[in-house]
């Protein structure tokens, strides 16, 4: 099965599609082509095509639709073949697997690919397939605008993110974990299935997509010279040190917030659920199609707009 998202990148995906249901003709011997109309189509589809024991389900869309598909299988709780081709702004699953971010080379690298497990996670009763965070940057990030989005990429939401750890604005966790309890005052906390979060590699640069653990970043407050000295440091690629976060691996975790703030969540570049969050990582969950030699996916640098730092 493969399911498209016909709105994602833009509308690219109908400049691609026929090219990846050709590509796929040449590996199965049915395909079947469906493409989204409104949200919760990908789960059902992919949990549909888990159940009605298709051999694999490929996905083309932005993360939304990665994410979906990634749920659906989830829920059928099967063993299935997954493949996917990035149309979203970020991709950074397909960053931290070495697909390439190019839909025309993502299609062509299945070609000569092979299948590796990934981890996957689950909060509460859904399941990510990245990261999922809190605090002032996911709240600030869900309004970064498509027009900013496509002038910068990526690096849309790090300035906007960046912007709002200027707030001084924290909320105090619980962190119930295998590491034991703590309670924290943070601005923003992370839970990382993969080394690339927002296209860069620098909170969690150890982290692998079949460790079989949670990367848990927990950051400090920050101020205004603060925030001056880190933006050199994640734009030259150096890893976030301890003066910054606490970073933790962990299998299972309980986060709320002590003082029942309300507080959004983001999960996968989505809005994610509400706290308190139930925390575990699925280890080697999926078999998903990646390059059989590796590609360079990583962040390209871009000049950046000094008037985006001022306000």
């Amino acid at each position: 099965m493969m399911i498209v998202n016909p709105t994602s990148g833009r509308e690219k995906a109908k400049y691609y599609k026929d090219d990846l249901y050709a590509q796929l003709q040449t590996m199965f011997d049915e395909v079947e082509l469906r493409e989204t109309r409104r949200s919760g189509d990908a789960v059902n589809w992919a949990k549909e095509a888990s159940n009605n024991n298709y051999d694999a389900v490929f996905s083309m869309g932005g993360d939304g639709t990665l994410n979906e598909t990634v749920n659906g299988l989830a829920q059928a709780g099967k063993e299935i073949k997954f493949g996917f081709v990035p149309l979203g702004t970020v991709n950074d699953l397909a960053r931290a697997l070495n697909i390439p971010l190019q839909p025309e080379d993502a299609i062509d690298m299945l070609r000569d690919c092979k299948l590796v497990k990934v981890d996957i996670g689950r909060v509460n009763d859904r399941y990510f397939v990245n990261t999922v965070a809190a605090g002032v940057m996911p709240e600030a990030v869900g309004s970064v605008s498509i027009e900013q989005k496509t002038r910068l990429g990526p690096m849309a939401y790090f300035l906007t993110g960046l912007k709002a750890l200027q707030s001084r604005r924290t909320s105090l966790f619980k962190i119930e974990s295998d590491e034991g309890t703590e309670v924290r005052r943070s601005p923003l906390i992370v839970a990382m299935l993969t080394s690339s979060v927002g296209s860069f590699n620098n909170i969690a640069p150890k982290a692998k997509v079949d460790d079989g653990t949670i990367w848990l970043a927990v950051f400090k407050e920050f101020n205004y010279l603060d925030v001056l000295k880190v933006i050199p440091e994640v734009l030259a690629g150096l890893p976030i040190n301890s003066e910054y976060m606490t970073l933790t691996q962990i299998k299972k975790a309980r986060i709320s917030i002590v003082d029942d703030e309300k507080l959004s969540t983001n999960m996968d570049g989505d809005k994610g659920p509400d706290f308190p969050l139930e925390l575990e990582v699925c280890p080697s969950f999926l078999s998903v199609y990646v390059p059989r030699k590796a590609v360079q996916t990583g962040f390209s640098p871009i000049v950046v707009p000094k008037e985006l730092f001022h306000g």
